[in-house]
């Protein structure tokens, strides 16, 4: 059986905190499930919706692992985690969302773009 790193909600006497491991992230149905709050028909809907508009695709997202007793296990990368978080409608999803957005904001390293114009066309070239 294959070790994988998952997101989950990780319950104390008081509240609930998000756990975000490092690494590569590869998660299961039911794993979403209890991360996003929602039912499997609505995940289900939601990740075809994503192949449908060709957001991500199956062979780059999604594996098969094998189980024990020769039993296989549909997962799904962080990409797919990241975009149902911003397409499921849950408290728990809002949740997600807001702690990858703060993630994202805390650990991001500035940097500098920078752009030229070119000044052309014809009636701007010396002979």
């Amino acid at each position: 059986m294959e070790q994988r790193n998952i997101i989950e909600w990780s319950e104390h006497s008081e509240y609930s905190e998000l756990t975000i491991p490092s690494g590569e992230i590869w998660m299961s149905e039911s794993e979403l499930v209890d991360l996003f709050g929602v039912f499997i028909p609505k995940l289900r809907n939601t990740i075809q919706t994503l192949y449908k508009e060709e957001l991500i695709r199956p062979y780059e997202t999604e594996r098969t692992i094998r189980q024990k007793r020769n039993l296989h296990l549909t997962v799904y990368n962080m990409e797919v985690v990241m975009l149902l978080a911003f397409r499921l409608n849950s408290y728990q999803a809002r949740a997600v969302r807001k702690e990858l957005m703060e993630r994202i904001s805390r650990d991001h390293k500035p940097f500098e773009v920078i752009m030229t114009a070119i000044k052309g066309g014809k009636n701007n070239c010396k002979r």
